[in-house]
C-alpha cells in the first residue's frame, strides 16, 4: 500500500526558480540601497516598513510606509536624496518611489521617472557608452 505523502517537499518548477531568482535580485537592490544611505537616513528608514518590487512591466519600485507624521516629513524632506540613490541601484530605468503615512491621506508622495532611450548628443558623445 503506497500512499503519496502531501506534506513532502516538491520539486522546484520553473516558475519556483524563476521567483527565486527575482527574490535575490531585489534582496541584492535593497542592500545597496541601504549602503547608499547616509547615517540619518539609515536611522529614518529603520522606522519604517520599505520593500522594493520589481514589476513585470520592468518598472522597480520603492514603497516607504512611515510610522508616524513627524518620520514622513523628515523622509518628504530627502526625497530628492532617496530617489536618486535609489535610482543608482536600478539597471533598468524605469522607477518609482511611494513615501506614505497611512493614517493621514494628505502624506502621500509618488514620483515615477522613465528613461525611454539615450540621449548621447545632449552630452556632445556620438555613440552610447558603456558605464
Amino acid at each position: 500500500m503506497s500512499q503519496e505523502n502531501l506534506d513532502a517537499p516538491q520539486p522546484f518548477s520553473e516558475q519556483d526558480r524563476a521567483l527565486a531568482i527575482d527574490l535575490a535580485a531585489v534582496r541584492e537592490q535593497r542592500q545597496r540601497l541601504y549602503l547608499k544611505l547616509n547615517g540619518s537616513l539609515k536611522a529614518l528608514f529603520s522606522h519604517c516598513e520599505w520593500r522594493i518590487t520589481r514589476h513585470e512591466n520592468g518598472m522597480t519600485e520603492l514603497v516607504i510606509v512611515c510610522p508616524s507624521s513627524v518620520v514622513y516629513k523628515r523622509l518628504y524632506q530627502k526625497v530628492d536624496t532617496i530617489f536618486n540613490r535609489f535610482e543608482d541601484t536600478v539597471a533598468f530605468k524605469h522607477t518609482k518611489l511611494t513615501l506614505c503615512y497611512p493614517k493621514d491621506p494628505r502624506s502621500y508622495y509618488e514620483h515615477e521617472s522613465k528613461w525611454d532611450r539615450w540621449f548621447p548628443d545632449l552630452f556632445g558623445e556620438d555613440d552610447e557608452e558603456e558605464f
